[in-house]
């Protein structure tokens, strides 16, 4: 009974503080653009789609804490909480329907980050910049087993690529180069149209035609090197689902490549929804019993500068981590194991 009631008001307010911090964000990125956005129609409603998926990334996570916040507060003010412990209820059973509804809602997000809806911001640029048009990447030139491949342009969202070189070496000698204008990826490979293949002896002799040129039609390379994979290394800052996170983690360990800014990218994943619930702990642990003598704007005030803090901390660092400046070990995991154990330790406090 306590569950039910406690987490109902808990869900109440996320479900009005999730969609006010949308309402703001999408309207924010509709002034930002309203010099961009298409004439279509289809494209427009398209724009507000991805833009609320896109906002979902800032506004969930941040949500259930605020919504932790207002529940508390409003408690208090109503003497609801003040009822329940003089009743016999403990703080802990109290807050423990907020800890599990935050706690699953954030499972829940970073599931959702598994799928395709990471890239909504890759389509929202796609529309405003290019009318819709898929986005293409230029010169890229990444290592696989032996070889060194060099693409021209590539579509990850088309599975495409064009104009593509192939460098097959031995240690340090060149030992085939082959070239095609046109690749497409058919989810294991990548198949070269019709691919121009020269081979080079070892051994070279004066006078003597070495090399071997032939033409081979359907020739496959690169397997298992997903678009998104070439798009996650080529980028900056990359917006990467989980699935093709690990994907390029598992590729770059078979390369024996630097794994840094994948790392990162994966903790990232996991930060800020993993810390929620830890933080919801700390500000309960100074929520007070009574409302007499309580400011509530001032407690309110303070709650709320203190999530934000904690949130742009773990944000900031994730941010560094990606950008190579921290380890990610350093700069993301470290930091949430020492929140996260000054939070249990508030927690038997309780």
């Amino acid at each position: 009974m306590l569950g039910r009631f406690v987490g109902f008001i808990y869900l109440k307010f996320i479900f009005i503080i999730f969609i006010a911090l949308q309402m703001f964000f999408m309207s924010i990125d509709i002034l930002k653009y309203s010099d961009s956005l298409p004439d279509s129609a289809n494209l427009f409603v398209l724009f507000l789609v991805y833009d609320f998926l896109y906002a979902l990334n800032y506004t969930f996570p941040i949500s259930t804490i605020l919504a932790s916040i207002v529940t508390l507060i409003s408690l208090i003010k109503s003497n609801q909480l003040t009822a329940m412990l003089s009743i016999g209820y403990s703080k802990k059973k109290i807050l423990f329907p907020i800890l599990f509804t935050a706690s699953f809602l954030n499972i829940c997000y970073i599931g959702l980050n598994a799928t395709p809806f990471v890239y909504a911001q890759e389509k929202i640029d796609n529309i405003i910049q290019r009318g819709g048009i898929n986005d293409a990447k230029t010169d890229i030139l990444v290592k696989h087993n032996n070889s060194y491949v060099y693409i021209d342009k590539i579509y990850p969202i088309l599975q495409k690529a064009e104009n593509i070189k192939v460098f097959e070496t031995d240690g340090l000698i060149l030992k085939r180069f082959i070239q095609a204008n046109e690749a497409q990826f058919d989810g294991l490979w990548w198949n070269l149209k019709t691919a121009t293949i020269t081979s080079i002896p070892q051994n070279l002799e004066f006078n003597n035609s070495s090399l071997n040129t032939s033409e081979v039609k359907n020739y496959q390379i690169l397997k298992d090197f997903k678009p998104k994979i070439l798009d996650t290394i080529y980028q900056n800052k990359p917006n990467v689902s989980i699935i093709d996170a690990f994907n390029t983690l598992f590729l770059l360990l078979e390369q024996d490549s630097n794994t840094q800014k994948i790392r990162s990218i994966i903790y990232s994943f996991i930060t800020i929804p993993i810390v929620v619930p830890f933080i919801i702990i700390i500000i309960s642990f100074y929520t007070p019993n009574l409302l007499r003598y309580t400011n509530i704007a001032r407690l309110g005030f303070i709650f709320v500068l203190f999530c934000l803090i904690i949130w742009g901390l773990f944000f900031m660092l994730t941010k560094l981590s990606i950008s190579g400046f921290l380890l990610p070990e350093l700069g993301i995991i470290a930091p949430m194991c020492i929140f996260i154990t000054i939070s249990i330790i508030y927690y038997r406090k309780l």
